[in-house]
C-alpha cells in the first residue's frame, strides 16, 4: 500500500485539535479524587510552571508505563525528544531533530561518561528524565540543540523491596531481564541499592543494493550484498547509593553506576555482483568479543544556612574498560581467501570532576548564584591488528597502533535571579567554559588545542493576569566542540576502499561550533487536569562541521578519504506542541482516560551546501507522538498504547553527496493487571507496523553516480513482565 503523508498526518491532526478544543471548558468540582501516580503527575506539571527554565520533567512512573526494557525506547515519548537509530542499533538522543553531538546527554547533571550507551539502562534504574530547549549557566554550554539529563535514583524516604522479571522475543530472537531494589532508611541514614542483569539476543538483517552510473545513466557496477549483524550480550548493572543528614543543615551522600558486559557479535556479507567488476570481497564474516566495564562515582554535600543560602559540592569519578578481539575473515567472488585478520584492542577513559554551587538570597527580589566545574578526562587506546599471508591475497598489512588523548574543562558561572513584580521573573547568567585538548599516537603528530567560550543565558517568565497562563522567552549562547577523535590526524581504513566506504581521517585544524538562540513558549496550565504549551526556537550556528569526501594520496596508492571541516553558517528553527489531558478531571461523567499528544517540526539550512534538503546533521524533520491510557479509578486493569511518527526524506549533505532518513511509524500497546496489592503483571506488545526501513545514500565522484540503499527488517516485539513488592 502506498504511503501517503496526508493520510499519516490526518488522524493525528484532528485528535490534536479535539484535544485544543477541550482546553478552554471549565473544570467541574466533583471531579474524582486523584490516584497516587496522578497526584505525583500534578506535582511534576505545578513544578514545571513554577520553574524559570523552560524545562520538560518525565517521572518514574511515565517511563515506566509501556513496560520498556531499555530506556532508549522509553525515551522516544517523551515530549521534545526523537531516538534515532543507525541501522536498527546505536541509539541516539536527539532535541530539535538534531544529533551529531548537537544535543547534550547528562547523567546526574554531568556530560555522560564515554562509551555511554542508552541501552545499557532500564528504567527501573531512572528517577525522572529533564528537558531543557537551552541549558543554564550551572550546565556545560555545550548544547546547540538542548540538554537532556538523566537523573538515576536516589535513597527512598520509606522502606522497598521489590523485584521485576521480563522477557521478550523480536525477530524469533528472546531477551530476559531481572530489576531489584532494596532501600531502606534509619535515623539520619539512608541507603540503596538497585540491581539490573539482562541477557539479549539480538539480530538485524538488511539488504543492501549497490549501483554505479556514468554520465548517461548506463549502469558501470552493480551488486547487491544480504547482510545479518548479531549480539549476544549479557550485562550487569548495580546502582548502590547512601546518603547520612546528621542535622537539618547539612546532608552527605554518594552513588554509583558500576555496569559490566560482555557481547559477542558479529557480521556476515554476502555480495552478488550484476553489472562490471565485481566487488574485491564476495563474502566476509566479521566476529567479534568484548568486555566492558563501566563505573562512575559521585560524592556530594550540601549546606543549608541560617539565612536561607545553600552551597552544594561534589566530586565525582570515572572509568571505562573496553577490550575486544575480533577475526575478519574474506574471500573474493571465486572463493578463495583473501584475507584473515585478527585485531586485538583496549581502551581505556577514566576521569575526575568536582563542582560547586552558592546560592543566596540579595533583598526579596534577587536570588544570586555562584559556582565552578572542572572535569578531567583521559583516553588511551591501544590497537594491534595481525594478517595471515594468504596466496593470491590482498597486501598484509600490520599494525601497532597507540593512541592517548587529554580533555581538561574547566567553567565559572553567575546568575542573577530577580521578581520584578507578580507577573514576571527573570534571570541573567554569564558562564566561562575553557577547554584544552591533547592527542597524541605513534602514527600522528601530536595535536594540541584551546577554547574558550563566554555564553550568556537570558530567561524570563510573564505570568498572565488572572489566569493560569504564562509566556517564556529564552536567549542563550551555546557552542559545540569537536571531539578528540575528530582532531586526530588518525586514519581508520575501510576494508574495500571507495566514494561510498571512505576511510576516516581526523583533521586538527577543526575549530568549534558556535551557536546563539532564541527560545518563545506560551503555557496553559489546568490544574490536575492537565496543560498545553506551544513553543518556537530559531538558532544561527557558526563555524559548522561538516564531512568532506577528498581523495588523497596514501604511499604509492589513492584513497577516498572523509573527514570534518568547518563550512560556514547554519541556520536552525522550528515549532513544538505539547498537551495533556485527565477527562475524568475536566468532566466527572467522562470516562477515565488520559490523553497526551506532541508534535515538532524541524528545519535548518545549511549555507555551503545547496538546497534543496540542505538539512543539517540528518536532521528529523518532524515527530509526532499520540498516547492514551485507561486508568479506573477500582479494579485491577490498566490499559494503553502509543503511536510514533518519525519523518524522514532526502538530505544533501555537501555539493556532492545525497543521503536519507526513513520514515517510521511505530505503534505500542500495553495492559497491565495488578494482582492485590504486592504484584502486578504487563504485557506489552511494541513495533504492531513492524515496519520495514529504507536508507539511501548517493555520492558523486570521478566521473560516476554512486547509488546505494539499505533496507533493515523489523519485527513486532513482544514483552510480559511480572513485578512483585516485598
Amino acid at each position: 500500500m502506498a504511503f501517503s503523508l496526508a493520510s499519516c498526518f490526518r488522524l493525528p491532526l484532528l485528535t490534536i485539535s479535539l484535544l485544543c478544543t477541550t482546553l478552554h471548558a471549565e473544570p467541574v468540582a466533583d471531579a474524582v479524587p486523584a490516584q497516587r501516580v496522578e497526584v505525583r503527575g500534578a506535582g511534576e506539571l505545578q513544578a514545571r510552571r513554577d520553574a524559570l527554565e523552560a524545562r520538560i520533567v518525565v517521572g518514574r512512573d511515565e517511563l515506566l508505563r509501556q513496560g520498556d526494557s531499555n530506556l532508549a525506547d522509553a525515551l522516544r515519548r517523551v515530549p521534545g525528544i526523537t531516538v534515532s537509530t543507525t541501522g536498527g542499533r546505536g541509539a541516539e538522543i536527539r532535541m530539535s531533530g538534531l544529533g551529531g553531538g548537537y544535543t547534550q546527554v547528562l547523567l546526574n547533571g554531568e556530560p555522560v561518561p564515554p562509551g555511554f550507551s542508552l541501552e545499557s539502562l532500564s528504567p527501573e534504574l531512572i528517577e525522572r528524565v529533564e528537558v531543557s530547549r537551552s541549558p543554564g549557566v550551572d550546565q556545560s554550554a555545550q548544547a546547540i540543540a538542548g540538554s537532556v539529563n538523566i537523573v538515576l535514583r536516589r535513597t527512598l524516604r520509606a522502606a522497598q523491596r521489590d523485584i521485576k522479571l521480563g522477557g521478550a522475543r523480536a525477530l524469533e530472537r528472546p531477551t530476559a531481564s531481572v530489576d531489584g531494589t532494596i532501600a531502606d532508611r534509619d535515623g539520619a541514614w539512608a541507603w540503596g541499592l538497585g540491581v539490573g542483569l539482562v541477557t539479549e539476543d539480538q539480530a538485524w538483517p538488511m539488504r543492501l543494493a549497490l549501483r554505479a552510473t556514468d554520465g548517461d545513466g548506463r549502469w558501470v557496477q552493480a551488486y547487491t550484498t544480504d547482510k545479518r549483524e548479531f549480539d549476544r550480550s549479557d550485562s550487569l548493572n548495580l546502582t548502590p547509593r547512601l546518603s547520612y543528614a546528621p542535622n537539618e543543615h547539612d546532608s552527605l551522600s554518594t552513588d554509583h553506576l558500576l555496569r559490566v558486559r560482555r557481547s559477542t557479535g558479529g557480521a556476515l556479507d554476502r555480495r552478488t555482483p550484476q553489472v562490471g567488476d565485481p566487488p574485491i570481497f564476495g563474502r566476509n564474516d566479521l566476529y567479534l568479543v568484548a568486555d566492558v566495564v563501566q563505573w562512575r562515582g559521585r560524592v556530594g554535600w550540601n549546606r543549608q544556612f541560617a539565612d536561607a543560602a545553600k552551597l552544594e559540592a561534589k566530586l565525582g569519578a570515572t572509568y571505562a574498560r573496553r577490550a575486544s578481539e575480533a577475526e575478519f575473515d574474506g574471500w573474493n567472488v571465486a572463493g578463495t581467501p583473501i584475507r584473515d585478520a585478527q585485531v586485538h584492542s583496549v581502551a581505556v577513559d577514566q576521569g575526575a570532576s568536582a563542582a560547586g554551587k552558592y546560592r543566596r538570597a540579595l533583598g526579596e527580589a534577587h536570588t544570586l548564584t555562584l559556582g565552578w566545574d572542572g572535569e578531567y578526562g583521559q583516553r588511551n587506546e591501544d590497537r594491534i591488528q595481525r594478517e595471515q599471508p594468504l596466496p593470491g591475497g590482498l597486501p598484509v598489512e600490520n599494525l601497532d597502533e597507540v593512541y592517548q588523548a587529554d580533555v581538561t574543562r574547566v567553567a565559572l558561572f553567575a546568575q542573577d535571579e530577580w521578581a520584578l513584580d507578580a507577573q514576571w521573573n527573570a534571570s541573567l547568567g554569564l558562564r566561562w567554559e575553557g577547554l584544552r585538548s591533547v592527542s597524541e599516537g605513534n602514527v600522528f603528530e601530536g595535536v594540541t588545542r584551546q577554547t574558550s567560550v563566554f555564553s550568556p543565558v537570558l530567561r524570563a517568565v510573564w505570568k498572565l493576569p488572572e489566569t493560569k497562563d504564562q509566556l517564556r522567552i529564552g536567549l542563550a549562547r551555546t557552542y559545540k566542540a569537536p571531539t578528540p577523535r575528530e582532531l586526530m590526524p588518525r586514519r581508520f581504513v575501510a576494508n574495500e576502499n571507495s566514494p561510498t566506504t571512505p576511510d576516516l581521517q581526523g583533521n586538527p585544524d577543526l575549530r568549534p561550533e558556535l551557536a546563539w538562540g532564541l527560545d518563545l513558549a506560551y503555557e496553559r496550565y489546568l490544574g490536575p487536569a492537565g496543560m498545553a504549551s506551544l513553543s518556537a526556537y530559531a538558532k544561527r550556528v557558526q563555524d559548522v562541521i561538516l564531512d568532506e569526501l577528498i581523495l588523497q594520496d596514501v604511499g604509492a596508492t589513492t584513497h577516498w578519504v572523509q573527514r570534518r571541516s568547518n563550512q560556514g553558517v547554519a541556520r536552525i528553527w522550528g515549532v513544538e506542541f505539547e498537551t495533556r489531558l485527565d477527562l475524568r478531571k475536566r468532566w466527572a461523567e467522562a470516562p477515565p482516560v488520559e490523553l497526551r499528544a506532541n508534535l515538532g517540526w524541524n528545519q535548518s539550512r545549511v549555507d555551503a551546501v545547496p538546497g534543496p534538503d540542505n538539512r543539517l546533521a540528518r536532521q528529523t524533520p518532524f515527530a509526532l507522538n499520540l498516547g492514551a491510557d485507561w486508568r479506573p479509578g477500582t479494579g485491577p486493569w490498566v490499559a494503553g498504547g502509543n503511536f510514533n511518527l518519525q519523518g524522514g526524506g532526502p538530505v544533501r549533505l555537501s555539493p556532492n553527496r545525497w543521503g536519507g532518513t526513513p520514515t517510521k511509524r511505530l505503534l505500542d500497546l500495553y495492559v497491565q493487571y495488578k494482582a492485590g496489592d504486592t504484584d502486578q503483571w504487563r504485557l506489552a506488545l511494541n513495533n504492531l507496523l513492524h515496519q520495514d526501513e529504507v536508507t539511501p545514500a548517493r555520492v558523486d565522484a570521478d566521473g560516476l553516480s554512486y547509488a546505494q540503499s539499505e533496507l533493515l527488517r523489523t519485527g513486532v516485539a513482544v514483552r510480559l513482565s511480572w513485578e512483585h513488592r516485598l
